[in-house]
This record gives structure tokens, sequence and C-alpha cells, in this order.
């Protein structure tokens, strides 16, 4: 069915006029159109063999450059307008904010899906031009060894969105302009270059494609997208089917690396990319003789300067996952080549080359620096700790299959090369899979967010929002339209609402609404679906019936306050930390606000300082808070793609809420007016909840007085607590005295009450001390707690040895096993004993049983046996994985407890046999 699709859809006039031949390509089968009657193959690879190395097309030796303004120009002369990014005035970014299925942008027509390419909003342009950086990695394992694979690319594109056939223009001219710049332009000649009949689909749309191919080399892509997915259509391609789309759009895709390579004719693509970057690379390294890792160095780097220059932040997950693994990917290539100098330095190189195209890029630098300072760490020490994690599986295991290849890699950081390595130290053959990386990147390529579908497609009746007409309306009237009693109560659609229904982060209003009968019914939840609100209130009401609506406005108020808040946040992380701050969710509550957001590393006291500092002066300058509905793309081209912090709202018109020089964000929440009615700001804590994401807890307006005044009661509370040793003159600061001591202990504030009365139990304070702050007296305490517990460390040699000298030693292993009781502290005795390797211990001391294992022993006490022997004693255990206490109350169950640490150490090293 496809073939006669593209027969039909591809016989254009334009061939048969120019002398064209269409033929089918005796090696791949693909029909193919050509100036050569005698041509029998189609000129793509493996078909044919490239014919330009050394032996360049072209009148002249472009550069990327010159590529780039040759082809903007040709076509700006020919009715196109050159399309900039928003804002910056240079271009779309890597990282596709305005997407929620892919992450990084992988094609110029990836800029306009799915919002104009479905028709629902107006393209900025009409035609339009454009040059886009783009990301690919679904051929990660080629590039540096095919000589033609980049992971970052130029896709330079003409684009016309036509409501109907040939509106703008379609096929004959989208040919026609190739035609006319490869030969008049680029000066190949037109002999050289043959078309392809390929089928193409991405992004949720289809159409027939022309490939563009000279010298053996795809130089551009024609795609006619003319087909969107839908599981009704008839067209079927790839396993989904496909119908007419709105609008047929000339989708094309020019490469500017690859036509730049075929006019200089060099060995390999990389060479006319990179040929400074190769240059420097061969010059530091002391065994450049590795091509593939030199020409995959160079690559790879310049992707990370465009990823992390566009804000993307390392981590495990999205477009975080991808920066991540190209930078260790690249660190594993200068080790390769023995380049023994920081990943940034080659970074940077690539930073300085692309400034003058691409200025954008450098804003970053510093961060850039530091990220990559950071993750250069944090592989090194992933390698160490993942070798004993795979040779434990090899002996538990084995083998190692693939999924645990993947495995070991995506969870792990560790490359399989390095499985491969120490697999074979322990005598066992790994094979890699080919593709293996291109396999683990496209399991991180696109969003795995499923759509929520709606339970049931009722058509459920429009309200009026006047919460958006006046934030600050309190009472309104309406009339009931819709009514479906519940369990307890009934839920209600009125013709228009002031009550806000829940989402984007923001709980939903409260209050109550008054019938015709003067009773009055509470409103306990407002939400949306399918388009209507629904309020879900005490009682019922009658169809037609007229009411009257009271928000609790204390409620709604200090929500506002909590929701602007937010904003005013956001855009103090910006400026302090830098462009790389991107929202990852929120919660406003009434007391308090979470915000989560993109970072590299945790905040520090003095940078949580300045952030709740720059938020108050915001606040003291009493801003105007802009809240407007725009046209998609006026927004875009106002705002840029920060707009998009909370998600990508569909439809043609966005409802912005703007704070002037802070922050901007289509935002559908309910705002203040000013944001010196937030009042105040207080950062409550500060948190890193998961790689690559913090958390910021703050309160504003009359709730920092009330976390304030619990904060004092907290404060107080402590002091009496240490009140009987410890005297503290300057009470001045509570916060920071709580924080400071919290510090000593490496607990939460929250804990420190806790703490304080175990360090003192545990402590041995002779008389009273005069101190002057709170943290002054924990580190007093703590003091004299590491002293009592060293003396307590000081056990009898004899004792050492008499234990040892019971142990049992593991049948089929090296290791020892020590069960017993001693007079000495267990915890001293059991650390004495594990300084030597290949103990696992559990010893009584009359208060606890400690558990202990030598460095060499793979196992987690805490997991696997201190909760168990915890149980048995009627009470809990638990600590570090290879030191661990239990106990509890039922002493006579001592043995019993003993015995069964005993029989989960023997299970434990079953794996070791």
């Amino acid at each position: 069915m496809n073939e006669e699709f593209l027969r039909k859809e591809l016989d254009l006039q334009y061939f048969h006029e120019n002398g064209y031949v269409r033929k089918t390509c005796e090696s791949c089968g693909d029909s193919f159109w050509t100036l050569d009657p005698n041509d029998t193959r189609c000129g793509d690879q493996p078909c044919v063999p490239f014919s330009f190395i050394g032996k360049p097309l072209g009148k002249k030796i472009f550069s990327l450059r010159e590529v780039r303004e040759s082809f903007l120009s040709f076509f700006e002369k020919h009715g196109h307008s050159r399309l900039h990014y928003p804002v910056t005035g240079e271009r779309m970014p890597v990282i596709a904010r305005w997407r929620n299925d892919i992450y990084l942008t992988i094609a110029s027509i990836a800029d306009f899906q799915p919002h104009v390419t479905s028709g629902i909003v107006s393209p900025p342009a009409n035609p339009l031009v454009i040059s886009q950086p783009c990301i690919r990695l679904n051929d990660l394992d080629q590039v540096g060894v095919s000589g033609r694979h980049l992971t970052m690319f130029e896709m330079m594109g003409h684009h016309a969105f036509n409501k109907n056939i040939d509106e703008i223009y379609w096929k004959e001219e989208t040919v026609r302009y190739c035609n006319e710049f490869f030969t008049e332009t680029i000066g190949i000649p037109r002999e050289k270059i043959t078309y392809k009949e390929q089928m193409w689909y991405g992004g949720g749309n289809a159409g027939p494609c022309l490939e563009v191919l000279a010298g053996g080399l795809e130089i551009a892509t024609l795609v006619f997208m003319n087909l969107k997915e839908d599981p009704k259509g008839e067209m079927v391609i790839e396993d989904k089917s496909y119908t007419n789309n709105p609008l047929n759009i000339v989708d094309t895709g020019y490469g500017l690396e690859r036509i730049a390579w075929v006019t200089q004719g060099t060995k390999t693509v990389y060479e006319t990319v990179f040929p400074e970057v190769i240059e420097w690379i061969e010059t530091h390294s002391d065994d450049p003789r590795d091509k593939a890792a030199v020409y995959s160095l160079a690559d790879h780097t310049k992707s990370l300067a465009f990823m992390l220059g566009d804000g993307a932040v390392p981590s495990n997950v999205k477009a975080g996952y991808l920066a991540r693994l190209l930078i260790r990917r690249s660190l594993r290539f200068m080790e390769a080549i023995k380049l023994d100098v920081p990943l940034k330095e080659v970074v940077d190189l690539q930073l300085d080359l692309l400034q003058d195209d691409f200025p954008s890029l450098i804003y970053q630098r510093r961060q850039i620096h530091e990220i990559l300072d950071i993750e250069t760490e944090r592989y090194r020490d992933t390698l160490s700790k993942g070798k004993s994690l795979v040779k434990r599986m090899i002996q538990e295991k084995k083998r190692i299959e693939e999924d645990e290849l993947i495995y070991l890699y995506d969870t792990h950081g560790i490359p399989p090369t390095v499985v491969q390595s120490i697999a074979r130290e322990e005598g066992l053959n790994i094979d890699i899979p080919q593709n293996f990386e291109t396999k683990v990147a496209s399991l991180h390529t696109h969003s795995s967010e499923k759509k929520v579908e709606e339970e049931t497609q009722e058509n459920l009746p429009h309200t009026i929002q006047l919460y958006y007409q006046d934030h600050y309306m309190k009472e309104f009237d309406a009339t009931v339209i819709w009514v479906r009693k519940t369990l307890d109560g009934s839920e209600v659609i009125l013709d228009r609402t002031a009550f806000y229904p829940e989402g984007g982060g923001q709980l939903s209003d409260q209050g109550v609404i008054i019938g015709e009968d003067g009773e009055v019914r509470k409103v306990k939840y407002v939400y949306k679906k399918n388009g209507g609100i629904i309020h879900l209130i005490d009682g019922t009401l009658e169809l037609s019936e007229q009411v009257h609506g009271r928000i609790d406005w204390e409620r709604r108020y200090s929500l506002m306050k909590h929701h602007t808040g937010t904003h005013v946040i956001n855009g103090a992380l910006r400026i302090l930390l830098g462009e790389h701050i991107w929202q990852a969710g929120s919660q406003l509550n009434i007391t308090d606000a979470r915000f989560d957001y993109s970072h590299y590393k945790p905040l520090s006291e003095e940078e949580i300082r300045k952030i709740e500092q720059l938020s108050n002066e915001f606040i003291k300058k009493n801003i105007s808070v802009i809240k407007k509905v725009m046209d998609r793309n006026e927004a875009e081209k106002t705002y840029g793609f920060r707009l998009y912090q909370g998600g990508v709202p569909p439809g043609d018109k966005i409802r912005v809420v703007e704070i002037p020089n802070v922050d901007v964000e289509a935002c559908g929440g309910t705002h203040l007016d000013t944001t010196g009615e937030i009042e105040k700001i207080r950062i409550i804590k500060s948190e890193r909840i998961q790689d690559g994401v913090n958390r910021i807890i703050f309160a504003a307006g009359k709730m920092v007085d009330i976390y304030q005044k619990e904060e004092e009661e907290r404060y107080q509370k402590i002091l009496e607590i240490i009140q009987p040793f410890y005297e503290v003159t300057d009470k001045a600061n509570p916060s920071r005295q709580i924080k400071e001591a919290a510090k000593v202990f490496s607990v939460l504030p929250d804990q420190l009450d806790k703490t304080l009365r175990r360090f003192l139990k545990e402590a041995d304070l002779k008389e009273r001390k005069s101190v002057a702050t709170l943290d002054e007296a924990c580190r007093d305490l703590f003091k004299n707690w590491k002293k009592k517990k060293k003396q307590e460390k000081n056990v009898p040699i004899e004792e050492i040895e008499k234990l040892k000298g019971n142990a049992e030693t593991i049948p089929g292993t090296r290791f020892k096993l020590i069960i017993g009781k001693t007079n000495a502290d267990s915890t001293s005795v059991a650390t004495a004993i594990i300084k030597e390797p290949g103990y696992i211990v559990h010893l009584y001391d009359g208060r606890k049983i400690t558990s202990a294992a030598s460095e060499d022993i793979e196992v987690d006490l805490s997991k696997e046996i201190a909760p168990t022997i915890g149980h048995i004693l009627g009470g809990s255990g638990g600590g570090r994985p290879r030191l661990t206490q239990s106990g509890g109350p039922n002493r006579d169950k001592i043995d019993e407890a003993l015995e069964k640490a005993r029989e989960l150490s023997l299970e434990i090293f079953k794996v070791y046999r």
C-alpha cells in the first residue's frame, strides 16, 4: 500500500519536465528519480560508496557558517521569514521545553509540533526558514565510528503550512527550491543529485518524502506532511494508523554539516565539523591513536555545550539522564586516549568556538564548569562503588545477561566495558550487545508519562470562570445548571463561579453556597472534569435554582500569597543560581508552600539566606503582578519558553502571569495584584529530594509569624532540655541557632530535641556551663560525648583475642563468624574486630546486640539482619550497612536473637561459596 501511495504522491511534474526518470534500486529495492537513465542504484549508502571523499562537490569549499547563511539567505530571497529564537533573537533551544513527549529537539519540525502542525496554533510565520541545532542519540554507538554520524547537528529547514493544497506552496515548488539551492548556490552538478522515495513519520505525523542524495550521502530530506495519527485511519505505517492532516505541511531538513562535508571532501564529517577541537585533543592527549574516541569526544562535548548551555541539569531522569550519559561517555573516551585534563576544558573550547554564532551558550559558563566538575567526581565514585557490585553479581549468577548490563549502566552508571573487564578477571566472558548504548539512550529519549484518560466522556455544561475576571471576588450570584447526588451530598455545576478548582499545585477553594431557601451548603471541594467545574457540597440543590456563593476568603488569600510567592522564589533562584533553574513541581498549602526545582547540588546556608533576602526585596518593591491572556505565538515571541515552567497548556490562547524583571509563566492559578501583598517570605527548609532536584518549603504573610512563633516555642523547649547542663546567654536569632545546632548532630531541626535528650543521657557532664548560643552548647556536648565514647572503646586486647579464638569459619569460604557476649561495650569490641578483613560479628553486652561486618563483605546488616533480631527482642534494630545496633525489653530472648543472627549470616554467605 505504501508503494502505491508513494508512486501516486511523488510522481511530480517537475521530474518529468526536467528529464528525470523513475528507477528501482537493484540493491535496496527503493524507487528513486535520476537524470541518468542508466542508473541502477539509488545513490544512498550502502547501495553506493561515498564518491566525494578527496573529490569534493560544489563550486567552492563552504564552512559551516557559510552553508548556514547561504541557505537562510536563499530562502529569504524566495519570500520566507527567517525564524529566530524568542527573546534572545538566536534560536530555539535543544531542550524541548514546549513538548511533553520528547526531551530533546530532534528536528526543525519539532519546533512546531504539536500545536502548529495540528492546526490549533497559527505558525509564527508562513512560509519560514530556520537553522535548528538538534541532538539525536538514536545512533549513539555509530558516532565516531561510521565517519558520518553525529549526536549534535543543525537541521536547516524551510516550512510552509498549507490549509489547502498549494495555498502557500507544496511539492513542485519544494523540489524546485531544493534543486536550485544545491546546483546554483552550493554548486553541485545537477546530474550528481538523485531523489529517493520514502515514507516519513514522527511526532504524531507522517507523509511521503524525498531523500536528496549526492556522492552517496543524504544531504536533505523533503517531507510532505499530510497525515496524522488516528486509530481509525486507513493508512498504516509501522503498525500505526493515520488519516489526513488538517494541514499540508512542507517539512524539509537540510544537513548543514553534511553539505559542508561534501564541499570539503574530508576523510570524515568530523574533520569538517570539529577541526580545531580534534587538533586540540590530539595535541593534549598522551595516546591519540584511537580516532573513534577522539571523534566521539569532539562530538559529545559540542552536544554538552548546547545541552548544559540551554539549562539541562544532569540527573537520572529525562533530559538530565541524556546529559549525564554524554558526560560519562566523554570521560571514558578521555581515559581511552589518556587525555589528562578536566572535561570542562574541552567543553570550554567548544564554547569559545561557538560563542560568535550562539552567544547565549556562554551565559551559563560558570554553571557548566561546576556541573562538569561535580559529574566527573560522581562518575569516579560510581565506578569505585560499582566494581564490588559487579563482582557480587558474577559470583552469585556466574553470568550477566543483556538486561543486567542495561541495569548496571542505567541504574548504577557502570559501563559494559567495565563489567566485561571485571568479568574477565573472574574468569567469565561477557559479550556486549551491538548498539548497546543506543538502546540505553532510547529508553530515555521520549517521555514515559501516560496520558490520563477520562473515565467517562459525558458532556458537562460550561461555567464562566469569575475567579479569572477578578481574583478578589469573594461573593457572587449564580444559577444551578447541573446536579448529581452523592453518598454524602451533591455535585453541582453553576453557570458562573468564583470558586477556584484544584489545579496547578493550588488547592481548591472552600466556602458556602446559599440556596433560595436560605439554607447554607458547605462547599468542601471543587474540581474540573471534561470542561465542567464541579462543586462538591453538603446537602443538595435543584436545577435552575438561584444561589449565592461565598468563598472562604482567608483560605483563598493565603493560597494566593503562597502561589505568587512561588513565582517570586523562582525568580530569585534563577537570578542568583542561573538560567538552568526550572520548576519541577509545586504544592500550595494554607500554612506553607513547596517549590521543587532543577539544580545540580544542595543549597548552602549562605545561598538560602540570599534567596530569602532577594525574595523579600521583590516584595518590598511592591511590583505589579500582570495577568493576561495572550496568543501563544505572541507570548513565546515575547517571553520565550520560560513560560512553560509549570507545564505546557493546550490551545492557541494561554494565560500569562508576569512579575516584571522577576518571573513570567503560563499559569492558571489565582494571584495577588502586587508583590507587596505577600508581606514577607520565610524559607523554612531547603533539601535535595532527588538527583538533580531540590526543594524549598517556605511560608508567606502571617503564616511567617505563626511559623516564627512555633520556632520560638521549639527553641524554648530545647533550652529547657539543656538548662540543667548549659546556660545560654545570647538568645537572639533562635532560627539560626537551631539550624546550626542541628548540623552538629547531622539531624533535621525538628529532630533536635529528641537527639539532645539522647546525647545528654550518654555524655558525662560533670558541671553546668555558661555558653553564648545553643549551637555552642551542642558542640561542647558533642565533644564530651565523643570523649566518653573514646574511653569506652579502650577494649582489652584479651577480650578481642578471646572472641576471635572462638570464631566459626563459614564452610566453603574464607570468612569467619563471631557470635557471643562481652562485658565491654559491644560496639567498641565489634568495631575493633572488623578492622581486619573477613569477619562478621554479633555481640551482646547486656544492653544491646551489635552486628558488624568487615569492609570486604558485601552485606547491608541494617536491612538483612538488625530489624529481625530487634523484633525478637521486642524492639527495633538499625544503623549503617556494616554496623548496627538492636535491642528491646525481651532480654530472655537474647540467645534466640543471637542464633537467628547466626542463621541469617550463614544464609548471606551462600553467595560466596
